[in-house]
């Protein structure tokens, strides 16, 4: 007993000394945001000598394209959210429903997509050779970078619905589209709100994609008024990390809120059925 006490003192020391290592750059960010100018140069984690909270915002908002980029990024978010929702679950199910040899290399493919990196200059090519907008474009990687995992996700949580429901709804005479959107979907709550979770912050997050698609300051979504508002105030500290803040602020409140949802998710296909 001892033994399981040291042992559990040792393992809760660990995990406050790993949460002081990811806290202490929050902090050194949220609290040079604060400072004035030369301050914010130093890069420590003192605090300010004279708060300037609402000059630094404000000078940032005017100057950053913070809102324009939150509305971007908005934009983008919800239609590839959206789009991944609805078009991995219905895959899911006939992935995980159909038993044939087609459906089975469909599902490789699908798992191979989770290993395979992304070359965004032959994707970024094809896009132009179609002379699709850059904002659809972007669209449509975005989608298809994020598939693989969403399928695996959903066809792992399929699994635990019983092929019972869809020979009942077959005799009661439901066809394809209502057994999928009125039986099968709203059995998949769970698994759904952790896609939701997951690839909001994948989007919203997305560097690499974006910066090759997303080419104009007008389509910027927030993580890239950061990289651009760093380029035109390299030596404006107190005002990039300010940008940085309100950059990461949406995806932090969404996931502090929806956190225990993740979890629960991803872990109520393995233990049913």
């Amino acid at each position: 007993m001892k033994r399981i006490k040291l042992g559990t003192i040792c393992l809760y020391c660990i995990l406050c000394i790993a949460c002081f290592v990811i806290l202490i750059p929050v902090f050194m960010v949220v609290i040079n945001s604060f400072k004035d100018r030369n301050e914010a140069a130093m890069m420590n984690i003192h605090l300010p000598s004279s708060f300037h909270i609402l000059e630094n915002y404000k000078e940032m908002i005017a100057e950053g394209g913070i809102i324009r980029g939150f509305l971007n990024s908005m934009f983008i978010t919800v239609i590839c959210v959206f789009g991944l929702i609805l078009l991995c679950s219905a895959m899911a199910f006939v992935l995980q429903r159909k038993k044939n040899l087609f459906s089975k290399i469909i599902n490789m493919t699908v798992v191979f997509g989770l290993v395979l990196p992304i070359q965004i200059i032959p994707t970024y090519f094809v896009c132009n050779f179609f002379h699709l907008p850059h904002v659809a474009s972007a669209i449509f990687v975005l989608i298809v970078a994020n598939m693989s995992f969403t399928v695996f996700l959903y066809t792992g949580f399929m699994k635990s619905i019983p092929a019972e429901i869809d020979e009942s709804a077959w005799i009661d005479g439901a066809n394809q589209f209502q057994l999928f959107f009125h039986i099968i979907f709203p059995l998949l709550q769970p698994v759904t709100v952790t896609a939701i979770i997951i690839n909001f912050m994948a989007v919203w997050n997305d560097f690499g994609i974006s910066i090759y698609f997303l080419n104009s300051a007008r389509n910027y979504t927030l993580p890239l008024t950061v990289y651009n508002f760093f380029g035109n105030h390299s030596s404006d500290w107190q005002l990039v990390f300010a940008n940085v803040v309100l950059a990461t602020l949406p995806v932090m409140i969404v996931y502090l809120l929806l956190q225990k949802y993740i979890i629960a998710g991803m872990t109520a296909g393995a233990v049913k059925g």
